[in-house]
């Protein structure tokens, strides 16, 4: 079945490395055998770290770019570490967690801060998030900054994939295998997004 391409809807991501995105796309498929409904690979359904979502009116595209460029030039990244698999119960998720230091949270705060003025606020974002489902603070944040990942619900991480139930989801769980990684971002992406704001295709590279 074709995935649903959210159109005009971006996510700027980090993309991890070559060796990271495989081990990530290995589990995720191990984890498909166990029943979700779709995996990670190389092409389409990109493991990703979200920094924020963000529609934009095409006749703003160039200059939500051009700003996104001005935001991260200069900015001192650090590195990341891959250190926890999680089973994220309430939407029968599997993560593979990174650490949150210190230079992480100010980037996606300065992220959205300098570009929140290109937000489409006519898209329906509440309906893709369910936001009825959303903590309250979550909700907060959505209306606030168009996502609900804020503050103590930043949580870097790649999704690995979705189950229909709780059984399914420890079942595939259990058959996992975690190892470390530590890497240091050199570029930020923006990727179009699709159902279940998966990542689908790379639409710009920024160098940091």
């Amino acid at each position: 079945m074709k995935t649903k391409i959210w159109e005009n809807y971006f996510d700027i991501v980090i993309l991890p490395p070559k060796e990271a995105r495989d081990y990530a796309i290995g589990l995720s498929r191990q984890l498909n055998k166990c029943g979700t409904s779709w995996s990670l690979g190389r092409k389409n359904y990109l493991p990703h770290i979200s920094l924020f979502h963000i529609p934009v009116k095409p006749g703003n595209f160039n200059n939500f770019i051009v700003s996104l460029r001005k935001t991260v030039k200069n900015f001192k990244i650090g590195k990341l570490k891959v250190n926890n698999l999680l089973l994220w119960e309430p939407h029968f998720s599997v993560l593979l967690m990174t650490d949150k230091p210190d230079w992480i949270k100010k980037f996606y705060l300065k992220i959205i801060k300098n570009n929140l003025r290109y937000f489409n606020w006519d898209y329906n974002i509440e309906k893709l998030w369910v936001a009825d489902k959303l903590p309250k603070l979550c909700q907060k944040n959505l209306k606030k900054y168009g996502t609900p990942m804020v503050g103590r619900y930043f949580i870097p991480h790649i999704t690995l994939g979705v189950f229909n139930n709780r059984k399914d989801m420890e079942n595939g769980f259990g058959k996992l295998k975690f190892k470390r990684f530590n890497f240091k971002p050199n570029s930020i992406y923006v990727c179009q997004l699709g159902a279940n704001h998966s990542c689908q295709k790379i639409i710009e590279k920024i160098d940091c």
